[in-house]
C-alpha cells in the first residue's frame, strides 16, 4: 500500500511538473511578445549573464562596440532593451526548446512510473522512455552550455559544459541497460515456465 502511495505522489509530482513548465513556457511568450510591442519597458533592465560555475568553461567572450575611440560603460551596451531581434529570437527558441525538452523527460519519467505501479516494470517501453530521457538530457546540456547575446552596441557569448545533466543523462541510459537486462531475465524465465 505504500508504494502505491509513493507512487501516486510521484505522478501527482509530475504532473503538477508538467503544468509548471506549460504555465513558464505562456509567460516567456508573453515577455517574448511584450518586448516585441513595448521594448521601452526594458530599457532600465541590465542584462548581466554569467555562465554556470557547475561545470566546465570553454570559453566567453564579451565585446564592445568603441565609439569615437571610446569604450562605452556596460550600462550603455548590455541593456535588455537594445538586444538586437535576431539575439532575442534566438535565445526565445532556445528556452523554448529546453522547456520542451525539460516537459517530455518529465513525461517520459511519468510513464515508467505508471508502469511500475501497475506491475509492468520490466517492459521495452520503460528501456525506451530511459534511452529518450537520456537524449533529452544531452540535447539540454549542448543548449544549456552554449549562452550567446548580441546588442546593439557590443555582445556576449561563451560555452561551457554543465556536470548536471550529463550526469542525469549518464544515469538513464544506465537505468535503461538496466531495465533491459530486467526485460531479458524476464522474458528467459517466460520461457522457462
Amino acid at each position: 500500500m505504500k508504494k502505491n502511495t509513493l507512487l501516486n505522489i510521484a505522478i501527482v509530482i509530475c504532473k503538477f511538473l508538467r503544468l509548471f513548465y506549460f504555465i513558464v513556457f505562456l509567460m516567456l511568450t508573453g515577455l517574448f511578445i511584450h518586448f516585441q510591442v513595448s521594448p521601452s519597458s526594458y530599457e532600465n533592465v541590465d542584462f548581466k549573464t554569467k555562465l554556470n560555475d557547475n561545470g566546465i568553461s570553454m570559453g566567453s567572450t564579451s565585446y564592445k562596440i568603441h565609439v569615437d575611440g571610446k569604450a562605452p560603460d556596460d550600462y550603455d551596451v548590455f541593456v535588455l532593451n537594445k538586444l538586437k531581434r535576431s539575439s532575442l529570437y534566438f535565445n526565445y527558441l532556445k528556452f523554448t526548446a529546453l522547456l520542451l525538452l525539460i516537459y517530455l523527460c518529465v513525461k517520459e519519467f511519468q510513464k515508467v512510473i505508471d508502469s511500475v505501479k501497475e506491475i509492468k516494470t520490466f517492459q521495452k517501453v520503460n528501456v525506451s522512455s530511459f534511452k529518450k530521457i537520456g537524449k533529452y538530457l544531452l540535447i539540454i546540456t549542448v543548449l544549456i552550455g552554449y549562452s550567446s547575446f548580441t546588442f546593439q552596441g557590443g555582445g556576449k557569448s561563451g560555452f561551457y559544459i554543465p556536470f548536471t545533466p550529463l550526469v542525469l543523462s549518464l544515469l538513464a541510459y544506465i537505468m535503461a541497460e538496466i531495465f533491459k537486462e530486467g526485460n531479458n531475465l524476464l522474458e528467459e524465465y517466460k520461457l522457462t515456465v
